[in-house]
């Protein structure tokens, strides 16, 4: 018998060849789901843009309270997950908020926004060069816009829908940035207009999801997948919880979606995607403090480093939108693979082959236990992740028994 840790099935493996039986059982190896709260920003903002570089975050743009302080910040801060430190860098050329930004090459660009919260789109490119803390200005985008997503697949930047301004009209344009040559192409649109939406990469796939129309508009619970190989859009699984003014971050091949807004409330939800599955999964909700106080948030930033997903500034009041310093680190599950079992002859045997996909940072504990004696799990063998497919051989005539795997990050 084997456990599936993905699925929480057993796998009764029978002795003649080819019958395998999945039967459920109430049992969950995920480990983590945590949030703990980290060093401030040293600006509070919302409509920020962050992303990360040689391991560090950087907090870029946004405005301090819109109707209030209305100007976009041209503010950029460093965040360093090794110290819990931030550092104050070269402030951008422009002031801007709801700006998309990616990281290429050693160098940071930030697309688009407007420099009034809400208010006139840009095409403007800036390029930040850490190494030199200095700032360079690059081809426009062809189509101005703000409260657009970006990401990099191929050392290529591809910015999808946004907003010409609040309230007014979503887009559905999708342009590709290439830092080398500095210039810019269309790609095919989106198949849902979309602003107030983010985007993550799995696997040379670029995600969209969700959307808001702004301060009064309708949230979409919208999810479709780009393949810059075929210039095509997909449909996939709508997220659970319609919301715009999201963020989005990817670990372990899975999407995780942090905050946001609808027109009447903001979230401190948390929900994954794993694209293998096309499948969501509520995960714990953003913490502010202590586990049970919610840490709503909308216009926030989110960035993975080391396996880790930082959710970054943004507002939790709707009325006041007031931008908060917070800082905040998540600790996604560690979920050990899907067991796959073959029956195979070796020096004349029939044996079970265990097979699974390791990670290269992962440690995966392999443990057994009798069905006929289920007094806790025996460890097996640990084995260090190399990021191929690990397997190990179990004899045939020994199918009584349990198996499953433990993972921890290294």
């Amino acid at each position: 018998m084997l456990y599936d840790a993905k699925s929480d099935r057993v796998i009764l493996s029978e002795l003649s060849p080819g019958r395998l039986v999945a039967l459920p059982v109430p049992r969950s190896l995920a480990k983590g789901d945590s949030w703990t709260k980290k060093a401030n920003l040293l600006t509070p903002r919302l409509g920020l843009s962050s992303c990360v570089l040689n391991g560090r975050i950087y907090a870029i743009g946004g405005v301090k309270q819109p109707e209030v302080d209305d100007d976009g910040l041209r503010s950029i801060q460093e965040y360093d997950p090794a110290t819990d430190s931030w550092a104050v860098k070269a402030n951008m050329p422009t002031a801007r908020n709801w700006t998309a930004c990616a990281a290429v090459n050693g160098k940071i660009y930030v697309i688009g926004g407007d420099t009034t919260f809400l208010s006139t789109p840009l095409r403007t490119v800036s390029e930040y060069d850490p190494t030199t803390d200095s700032w360079a200005r690059k081809t426009d985008m062809p189509t101005a816009r703000l409260a657009a997503a970006a990401a990099v697949v191929d050392g290529k930047i591809y910015v999808m829908g946004g907003l010409t301004t609040v309230g007014a009209t979503l887009l559905s344009t999708v342009e590709v940035y290439d830092p080398i040559a500095d210039t810019w192409a269309k790609r095919a649109p989106m198949p849902t207009p979309r602003g107030m939406l983010c985007a993550s990469v799995v696997d040379g796939k670029i995600f969209t999801i969700g959307s808001n129309l702004g301060r009064t508009g309708p949230a979409l619970p919208t999810m479709e997948m780009y393949d810059p190989l075929t210039d095509t859009w997909t449909r996939k699984a709508n997220m659970p919880t319609s919301r715009g003014g999201l963020a989005a971050s990817t670990a372990q091949g899975r999407i995780y979606v942090v905050g946001g807004r609808d027109a009447s409330s903001s979230f401190a939800t948390v929900e994954e995607y794993d694209p293998m599955t096309d499948t969501w999964t509520k995960r714990a909700d953003m913490q502010a403090t202590y586990p049970g106080t919610p840490s709503r948030s909308f216009g926030l930033g989110a960035s993975e480093v080391n396996g880790r997903i930082y959710a970054i500034g943004g507002a939790s009041d709707l009325t006041t939108r007031q931008g908060i310093s917070l800082m905040l680190e998540y600790t996604p599950p560690v979920i050990a693979p899907t067991l796959q079992v073959k029956r195979v002859t070796n020096a004349g045997q029939n044996v079970l082959r265990l097979e699974w996909p390791s990670r290269p940072d992962g440690l995966d504990l392999l443990q057994t236990q009798n069905q006929l004696q289920p007094n806790g799990w025996t460890d097996v063998e640990r084995f260090s992740g190399t990021g191929e497919t690990l397997t190990k051989e179990i004899p045939a005539i020994e199918p009584a028994a349990f198996y499953r795997l433990q993972r921890e990050l290294r």
